[in-house]
This record gives C-alpha cells, structure tokens and sequence, in this order.
C-alpha cells in the first residue's frame, strides 16, 4: 500500500563558502566540513511523492519546398518602363510638364506589355558539408547544427535576395515615379485647360526671378566691396598711427637710456614710464594692423566669391529666359490634347503599379520562406534542448520533409505522481510545487501544475490521480529518468530562519550543529528546531542570520 507523507517544506538559500579537513588519529576515515550560512526564507507546508523527469522530443523538420524556389524577373530586367512615363509627364518641373505632354502617345504605346514577368526554375542544392552537433548536445535556439557548403548556398542567396532587391528598387522608383507623374498630369491638365494668361504670367515671373537673383548677387558684390574699402582705409590710417607711436617710444627710450638716474632721478622716472606707456600703445597698434590685415583677407575672398555667384547667376537668366520661352510655346500645343493625355497616363500607371507589386510580393516570399530555414550557410536549432539524434550526414542533400534533429524539449520537461484521493483537495492546475533531486539536494526546483488526470480506483476501492507538473526556470542540468521528490504547496511561512538539514546532529532529543571558534577549533552548539522539508530545518534558537556552520561527511580510506 502507498505510503504518504505531509511534510513541511521550505525554500532554502544554503551559500557554500569554503572547506575544511579535520583528520582524527590513526582512523582510516577522512572527515571533511562544508561550510553552509544561516538565513532567513520563505518555509511552506506540502504534500511530497517522489517520481522521475520525464522530457518531451520534438523534431526540426526542414519544410522549405525547394522546388517551389524560383526565379522571379521582367523582360526588361527592371519596370523601365514606369520610369519612362514620368519622363513622359515630363520630369518633374512644372515648366516642362504640359509640353513634355505633348509626346505622351508614343511613349505610352511603347510601353504597353514591358513588365510582363517571367519564371525560371532554380536547380540548385543544398549539401551538408559540417555536422556541427552530436547525440547529447545541449542546444540553444539559434545554435548551429550544420554548416552548408557555400556553393549551393550563396547561388540561392544570390538570387533570392537579388531578386528582391531588383524588385523592391523597381517598385520604390516605380510608386515615386506614379505619385509624381499623377500629380504633374493632373497639373498639366488644369494649366493646359487655364491656359490663358497664366503662360504669360508664369513667363515673365520665371525671368523675374532669375533677373532678382542676378540683382541680390550684385548688391553683396557691392557691400563686399565697401567693407573691403572701409578695412583698407583703417589699415593705412593704423600703419600711420603705428609709425608715430614707434618713432616717439624710440625717442623717449634714448632719452630715458642718457639720463642719469642717480642725479635726475624724477626725470629719468618720468622717461621710464612713458616708454612704458608708448609701448603699450605699439603693441595694441600691432595688434590692430594684423586684425585688419585679415579682414582684408576675409573680405577679398568674399568680393571674389561674389563676382563668381554673379557670373553663375548670369548664366543661369540667360539658360532661364531660353527655358521660359520654349515651357510657354510647350504649353499652347498641350491645350489640344490635355484630357485624352491625361486619362491614358493615369489607365497606364495603374496597370504598370499591379504588374510590378505582384513582381515584389512574389520574391519577397520566396526570398522569406528561404530566409526561415537557412541563416548565412547555417541551419540553425529552432528549439531549445538536447539532441536525441543527428538526421543527417556530411556529403548529404538538404531536401523538403527532412528530420534535421530530434531533441529533447527543454520547454517541456515534466514530472508525475500518483497522488490519492483524499490529497487533491488543495492540488489544481496552476498551482506551484517543488522539487529536489537527488542530483542536486541542495537545489529547489520551481514548477507548475500542468495537468490531472481523470481519477482510477483499484481493486481496494482506492482513488487515485496522476498530477502532472512542469519545470520552470533553467532545467539544462536535468536528464531523462532523474528522480527527485515533489512537494505540492499548500500553505507558506514566511521569513523564518533556516539552515541545511544536514547540518543538524541529533541526540536524543536535543539538537547541535557544528561550529569553529576564533581559533578555529569545531565545537558543538545546541540549537532548537521546528520544521523541516528535509532540505531546510527552522531554527527557533541558538542560531542567528549569517552564522556559518559545519556539514560534516566522513569519506573512507583504502
């Protein structure tokens, strides 16, 4: 018959520090301490069975259809074609809109039937040429597990993403061509249908501009020039200034040299100090002349600049009024064939944008569902876990359907327990458990309850259920079959003080642990104890937080 067990169970902290040897005599066994820290915790009470990891597999199957890759291009290897019909509308200057309109017909039926896309069959193979991971392999997701060789890899690279690239860059120009060509048709039909006076006005306002950026130019060219004349009338009249100061600070230094300042002491202080003076004036005039020399400089440069900016701006009336003509002769031939310019433009834009978006979204697809199964020349785990097998080999095709690896799912390690009838009143899905293996005694485990099962009852009459609970948290240390022990949470004591249950010594009723002096000597101390989970004892005395004691174990000498 099953034996329960309620225990009272409890998270504990134990921090190991250092070890130490204690020999004893000419005994042939071999003490050793663990040193383990008191500390405070959250203890619960529970319900504990024991039971073994259970880990999920999964398998990465490669699912890229590879003969479904195929190439994707146009005739004319790019949509030309829509480039050609914004030239058409005539290139974005509202000058050369409605007469560039002019030419309309015959670019529109050249292009008639220009992206129609064609398909080519890809042949190329995907070969393994690294096996990069081995049965018992812990792998991340994104680890790699083979490496391709580059050959087949980079042709299908190549051609996928090219495709895409050419198709994007087709589409990109393409819209940008079709919003300005929609918006300069539109606006050659109103100006082509106004036309009126607005050519005139149009006209003589583009010369106008030209001619008052001619005149802007020439009035800096004069300020320049001023400035330029004010520097150069500065500088000679500091030179001026200059040489004064230098002849009477040279005259007042002989004056002060040939003065004898043991019998005219006042005069020859007097000299001192106005030389001192004079030459701080020269100094302060050196000064200045360098200052003004290099607004000279300055102002030259920009004198020239600006005759240089009037001669460009010249140039450009010139180029403008000739411009200005031939945009007012374009726009009264367009009048005659404004509407029907207008309503071909905008059926051949429309057919030109579906043609080249169905280009696009095709190799793009191809190119994303290529990209989901091959990173650079790698194939890449998708899962977390360790392998349980290797499907393929080094020289082996990389082909639709097949098993790249089998792992165990790290996302899916469990453990069950048959818990009986009359335990399940505190046990639901969702609720918290756990667990200590006996790999790891000193490690709790968190997981969740993920699943029970409809009740069996046996030929005693008794009821049982099998309650499944998932681990969270890092389970890489985790194998299959590992056994461990369960506590089912059904009540916590918060921040009590705790140490490892087996740093605790019996005797009789009375309960020690071990301990070192100042000196370091080990001694026992008496301690009282409440509750255990068989992991972590409750101290109620004897001990405080941070006390170091001893977890004694004898090893045995041959």
């Amino acid at each position: 018959m099953k034996k329960k067990t309620i225990i009272i169970g409890g998270v504990a902290i134990a921090a190991c520090l250092t070890a130490g040897l204690i020999f004893g005599g000419f005994e042939t066994e071999e003490t050793t301490y663990r040193e383990v820290a008191v500390e405070y915790g959250t203890l619960v009470v529970g319900i504990t069975e024991s039971g073994a990891v259970d880990i999920g597999t999964v398998d990465q199957i490669f699912e890229l259809d590879m003969s479904a890759l195929q190439r994707v291009t146009t005739e004319n290897g790019s949509s030309s074609g829509s480039s050609n019909m914004g030239n058409a509308m005539g290139g974005g200057t509202p000058g050369g809109g409605a007469g560039a309109g002019m030419d309309m017909f015959s670019q529109i039926f050249n292009m008639a039937g220009d992206n129609s896309a064609t398909q080519e069959s890809s042949d190329s193979q995907l070969i393994i040429g690294e096996v990069c991971v081995a049965i018992g392999q812990q792998v991340q997701e994104g680890d790699t597990l083979y490496i391709l060789e580059e050959s087949g890899v980079n042709e299908l690279t190549q051609e996928l993403s090219g495709n895409v690239d050419l198709a994007k860059t087709d589409l990109d120009a393409l819209i940008a061509d079709q919003e300005l060509s929609k918006k300069i048709a539109e606006y050659t039909y109103e100006i082509s249908t106004e036309y009126g006076d607005y050519a005139e006005t149009e006209r003589s306002l583009t010369i106008q501009q030209l001619q008052d950026a001619v005149t802007e130019k020439q009035e800096l060219l004069t300020a320049a020039k001023e400035t330029l004349a004010t520097y150069q009338e500065n500088l000679s009249q500091a030179k001026s200034d200059l040489e004064k100061a230098e002849a009477a600070l040279e005259a007042l230094e002989w004056s002060r040299d040939n003065t004898n300042k043991d019998t005219e002491l006042y005069l020859y202080t007097q000299y001192f100090t106005d030389a001192e003076e004079y030459q701080s004036v020269v100094d302060t005039l050196l000064q200045k002349v360098e200052q003004l020399e290099e607004n000279i400089s300055r102002a030259e440069s920009n004198v020239e600049s600006y005759e240089q900016e009037i001669a460009s701006a010249k140039r450009e009336l010139a180029s403008g009024q000739l411009s200005a003509e031939n945009t007012y002769e374009l726009r009264v031939l367009a009048y005659e064939n404004a509407q029907e310019t207008y309503d071909i433009t905008l059926a051949y834009l429309e057919e030109d944008l579906l043609a080249q978006q169905e280009v696009y979204e095709e190799a793009e697809s191809k190119w994303a569902e290529f990209s989901s199964h091959i990173s650079g020349n790698e194939v890449q785990a998708k899962y977390n876990g360790v392998i349980t097998s290797v499907g393929l080999a080094q020289g082996d095709s990389l082909t639709t359907g097949a098993t790249v690896v089998t792992l165990y799912d790290a996302e899916d390690v469990s453990m069950t327990v048959s818990l009986e009838e009359e335990d399940m009143t505190a046990i639901q899905v969702g609720g918290m458990a756990n667990i200590t293996f006996t790999a790891y005694p000193e490690t709790v485990y968190k997981a969740e309850i993920t699943e029970i099962s409809d009740g069996e009852t046996d030929s005693s009459g008794t009821t049982t259920y099998d309650v499944t609970v998932t681990l969270q948290g890092d389970v890489s240390g985790l194998f299959q079959g590992m056994t461990g022990e369960i506590t089912f949470i059904t009540k916590e004591s918060k921040e009590v003080l705790h140490v490892s249950n087996r740093a605790i010594i019996r005797d009789g009723k009375k309960s020690y642990v071990k301990v070192k002096d100042a000196s370091g000597n080990v001694k026992k101390v008496e301690v009282v104890t409440g509750f255990s989970d068989g992991v972590s004892v409750e101290i109620i005395d004897g001990l405080q937080e941070g006390d170091i004691v001893l977890v004694e174990s004898k090893v045995s000498e041959s």
